[in-house]
């Protein structure tokens, strides 16, 4: 027999769905902020571009899926504990395009590359997947983005999005997050410490700690 005219396809009943899972993400979710990558020059072969920048921010409520905590797992290597956080994000298409395609027209659905701030943890995330069929075209129409992403690697890029919490991530220690390795021996905690080896070593060549390149 044929579906019910009444609900598949039908924009009011659409609409209405629509709107409680906007409004099931704005009560239960978090206030997150959507940093968009800027690309500047891209390798076509390597697929990637070492000038890379970070300069806007949107802020933009999400549905934290892993209520248990952050999967991924924490590895023990001979240069300390690499921390390798993941989480699973959900939220609305229709404030996604309110939010950040509203500014920016490039930006027509989450990219993997770009960058979730997570404040509870105040925690930078990078996108890896995307999944824009999660849940599967409930009435006939999708609703929401589905997005797994891992603890962002800090590597030089410049970061200006006006945003003092995102933007300390160039200037300490404790931004620095995704293969983060936190020395055994560092007794602070914090995400980078002194190596003893290295420091022995680099006093043996006459290394320059400030300008190791030089």
């Amino acid at each position: 027999m044929p579906i019910n005219p009444y609900f598949y396809n039908n924009i009011g009943e659409q609409n209405l769905v629509e709107d409680i899972t906007i409004e099931i993400i704005k009560t239960t979710g978090q206030d997150c902020t959507y940093v968009p990558r800027k690309y500047f020059d891209i390798d076509q072969l390597f697929g990637e571009d070492p000038g890379t920048s970070f300069v806007k921010a949107y802020p933009l409520e999400m549905y934290l899926q892993s209520f248990r905590g952050f999967d991924g797992t924490d590895v023990i290597t001979q240069f300390g504990i690499e921390i390798k956080d993941k989480v699973n994000l959900v939220f609305a298409r229709r404030r996604f395009f309110e939010e950040v395609t509203t500014y920016d027209s490039s930006i027509t659905r989450p990219r993997e590359g770009d960058l979730i701030y997570f404040p509870l943890s105040k925690s930078l995330f990078e996108i890896n997947f995307v999944e824009h069929e999660n849940p599967l075209y409930p009435l006939g129409k999708l609703y929401s983005y589905f997005i797994t992403a891992e603890l962002f690697t800090y590597s030089y890029e410049k970061i200006n999005t006006k945003v003092n919490a995102i933007d300390q991530v160039q200037t300490t220690t404790r931004g620095l997050s995704g293969s983060t390795i936190i020395p055994l021996n560092n007794i602070l905690g914090t995400t980078a410490g002194i190596n003893e080896v290295i420091d022995d070593e680099a006093d043996l060549f006459n290394v320059d700690r400030n300008e190791p390149c030089t």
